[in-house]
């Protein structure tokens, strides 16, 4: 990955930062070797992200339609935790990185956008097993199931146009984003066509919606309904 100028400023920026707290003198500049780690702590910030919004989100978001067994909503959980964890230690790293640049203070658009993003993903947890809990005992949708789906969609998406923003602003060229951009693109294909295929096979099923399911939990009306 070639970094841009404005890059390579602010991995000096921050290597001086902390060479100065480590007790540096006299305003030294930092070595190459404290250069290279902290442009490796902005490269492994951008791969975290990039890899839990562009990859394992959306294929978190579907788990509950491409695969069928007891115990499939817990998976479909456990999966996008894990995938928020990583994306919060990704957030640890920006965060340590705009504090160090001042960017908390004159933020730019792709900080905000992270910010926003990171926060509003952490109710979903709650979100998603409100709904489960509602759909078990009612055995029908539920308005804190849309907004869970809902809520996941836009912001997974908006995650997703922000790494190609800290892509722009991180590298020269256009070979890693447009990369991201087809990465992103296949996963999101997959997650509009499974949508589609699930909603249909939904419809299929209303007429049955007044039968009492055996477990709500492996039903294919809440699979369905559930990205």
């Amino acid at each position: 990955m070639r970094f841009s100028s404005r890059n390579t400023l602010a991995a000096l920026a921050l290597a001086s930062t902390a060479f100065a707290q480590d007790g540096g003198q006299d305003g030294g500049l930092p070595s190459p070797s404290e250069i290279a780690k902290t442009q490796n702590i902005i490269i492994a910030h951008g791969i975290m992200m990039g890899i839990a919004f562009a990859v394992l989100f959306p294929f978190g978001a579907i788990i509950m339609r491409l695969f069928k067994f007891r115990g499939v909503v817990w998976f479909h959980a456990g999966w996008q935790i894990f995938t928020y964890i990583v994306a919060l230690a990704a957030f640890g790293l920006g965060v340590w990185l705009a504090v160090l640049t001042n960017q908390l203070v004159t933020p730019n658009g792709h900080s905000i956008i992270g910010i926003i993003v990171i926060g509003m993903l952490f109710f979903q947890p709650i979100g998603g097993l409100l709904h489960h809990h509602l759909y078990a005992k009612h055995q029908a949708p539920t308005a804190v199931g849309t907004g869970h789906r809902w809520i996941g969609r836009v912001f997974i998406i908006l995650g997703t146009i922000n790494g190609g923003l800290g892509l722009q602003l991180a590298t020269e060229g256009k070979g890693p984003t447009i990369a991201y951009s087809v990465l992103a693109a296949f996963f999101f294909a997959l997650w509009f066509v499974v949508v589609m295929v699930g909603n249909l096979r939904a419809k299929e099923t209303r007429p049955m919606s007044g039968r009492k399911r055996i477990s709500s939990e492996t039903s294919l009306a809440e699979r369905n309904r559930s990205v």
